[in-house]
């Protein structure tokens, strides 16, 4: 089985990324170093679509290019193979022990680089400059979402937001309390795009039996419950997997129970999703968490907000398409100088090493 999610993405809080909690959970790492999404993938697919016949299979994408991936996890080997680019690791701690490095570099044309140094340069820069631009403006955004928030926060009951998440608790873990350390896998279940926001809330919960979709507005405690299930399952033991908001790393957006069969996940946009089976329950925090009618009485300076809020968001969008043109023209020129001959040897070391 594929499991799809993202690991790194440009959001309000700049890049952010859970590669360093990916890495403290498994026993050894492959890295693939001096290569690029484009190059990386193609390898990284065939091994995904191989060993998916024997088991789970992590596939972890690239958010500039969500259709290709940047590192693939085998749960059961307790083992990853990661663009080491996308990992930020400065060192490796355990050289051959716990880490392998594979270098890419060594199949490139040097000459060929050579004579388009200047294009490669360029491109460097500007998407080094798209990429603070879009920070800026998710900031930006974020800021105007704040502003939403602390409006519907003030028509929040707190007790009966504190009461309803108990008898939420009590419904999903009852008296389950395992004997062991909780596992806790920390990723984002979507994030921002050159096409927009995207996520695999569906693909992630398709073989979970219940589904609990969050409904309500921003500020209104969507995610301070999850943190508090997320809370509850670390203090039993149980598994959990939490999915941070891409817009806002800070934030969760769903955890899934794997052990119980239950996830629970903010179904509003930019992730809106409905219920679409029997087990399926919807959990409107609005209803049950505020008072008042704040939609009513803030109506015109929430439109004002949220204006702003998709204008920013848009403007940081098409920063992240731009830094997807010049990426694409960047990595061009290495797949051009690229020996193909190489890349099936790397292909056959990284076989070897999971087998070993």
């Amino acid at each position: 089985m594929i499991r799809k999610y993202f690991l790194g993405g440009t959001t309000a809080k700049g890049y952010y990324r859970f590669y360093d909690e990916l890495i403290n959970n498994l026993d050894r790492v492959m890295y693939v170093e001096g290569g690029f999404t484009s190059i990386v993938h193609l390898t990284l697919e065939k091994i995904a679509n191989e060993y998916e016949k024997q088991g789970e299979v992590g596939c972890v994408y690239n958010h500039i290019e969500p259709t290709m991936l940047e590192a693939i996890v085998i749960p059961d080997k307790r083992l990853a193979v990661i663009d080491r680019s996308k990992a930020n690791v400065k060192r490796l701690s355990f050289p051959k022990l716990f880490e392998n490095v594979i270098y890419i570099g060594e199949g490139f044309d040097y000459e060929y680089l050579k004579k388009n140094q200047d294009r490669l340069t360029q491109s460097r820069k500007d998407i080094q400059d798209l990429y603070q631009q879009a920070f800026e403006n998710f900031k930006k955004a974020h800021d105007a979402h704040e502003e939403v928030e602390k409006i519907y926060i003030q028509h929040l009951n707190f007790d009966k937001a504190n009461s309803e998440t108990e008898k939420l608790k009590q419904s999903i873990f009852r008296a389950t309390k395992l004997n062991k350390e909780s596992s806790v896998d920390h990723r984002y279940l979507g994030a921002a795009t050159p096409e927009g926001p995207m996520d695999f809330v569906l693909d992630l919960t398709s073989d979970v039996e219940k589904r609990i979709f969050i409904k309500g507005r921003s500020g209104t405690g969507k995610s301070t419950m999850l943190k508090k299930l997320v809370d509850e399952s670390i203090d039993r033991g149980i598994d959990v997997e939490v999915y941070h908001c891409g817009f806002n790393p800070e934030s969760l957006d769903m955890a899934i129970f794997r052990e119980l069969g239950i996830a629970v996940f903010d179904a509003t946009s930019p992730h809106e999703h409905e219920p679409q089976r029997s087990n399926d329950e919807i959990f409107d925090v609005y209803e049950l968490f505020v008072e008042g009618s704040p939609d009513d009485e803030h109506a015109e300076k929430i439109i004002e907000l949220k204006n702003n809020y998709k204008m920013l968001t848009q403007q940081a969008t098409e920063c992240l398409r731009q830094i997807q043109d010049r990426q694409r023209s960047f990595e061009s020129i290495y797949q051009e100088a690229l020996d193909d001959e190489f890349m099936k040897g790397v292909a056959a070391r990284i076989y070897n090493w999971i087998e070993h």
